[in-house]
């Protein structure tokens, strides 16, 4: 009925902003990752995606970039639908992202948070993954960065990272982190799974 379509739609205009506020970040940094990885085992094809890692005072957040480069979008219509005092349905002007999943990390005990959205619901788990690295001599040039390699191994992979001090954040992409410096470079070696810091900028 009517009643029960307006509170739908209500519910979906709440969530809009709810989603809004919770990807906003007001100060800090952000570092672009080109993700590449393979979608199924035994498949040729790569897909690749743009992930970032935004880093504060207290916290790092880790995400699809798509679900943040869309919030300038929904913001502008959800300020036209304030002001029409319409309500318009925004499903069909956005796109999926690759992965829906967020991961945050504490500063500095480094204590993972993982949360995924599934329709009206978040699912999620927190932990604090144990990295044992093995730092090499080994160096070579990340992009615009002097990076030196560490090996782990982690979630049943064997991982290759190349990090560095000149930006001293013991952090990465995804859950890992633990290293004296960023990591710029990780992959597994099997090669399903790499990482490549492509960009940064001041938030």
């Amino acid at each position: 009925n009517f009643k029960q379509m307006k509170n739908n739609k209500f519910l979906s205009f709440a969530l809009l902003l709810l989603a809004i506020l919770l990807n906003a970040q007001t100060s800090g940094n952000r570092f672009f990752y080109e993700l590449t990885f393979k979608p199924k085992q035994k498949v040729d094809s790569l897909q690749k995606v743009v992930a970032i890692l935004d880093v504060a005072d207290k916290k790092s957040i880790y995400r699809d970039y798509l679900t943040v480069s869309q919030d300038s979008v929904l913001k502008i219509e959800v300020e036209k639908m304030q002001k029409a005092g319409v309500f318009k349905d925004l499903s069909k002007t956005l796109q999926m992202p690759k992965f829906a999943y967020k991961i945050s990390k504490e500063y500095p005990s480094m204590k993972v948070t993982f949360t995924e959205r599934m329709l009206n619901n978040v699912f999620g788990y927190t932990e604090e993954p144990k990295f044992n690295w093995t730092i090499t001599n080994d160096k070579q040039k990340i992009g615009e960065y002097e990076a030196q390699k560490a090996t782990t191994e982690f979630g049943g992979r064997k991982w290759t990272a190349w990090f560095t001090e000149a930006i001293p954040f013991p952090d990465g992409p995804y859950k890992f982190s633990g290293l004296p410096g960023l990591i710029v470079k990780i992959e597994d070696s099997e090669k399903n799974y790499s990482w490549v810091l492509t960009a940064n900028k001041k938030l």
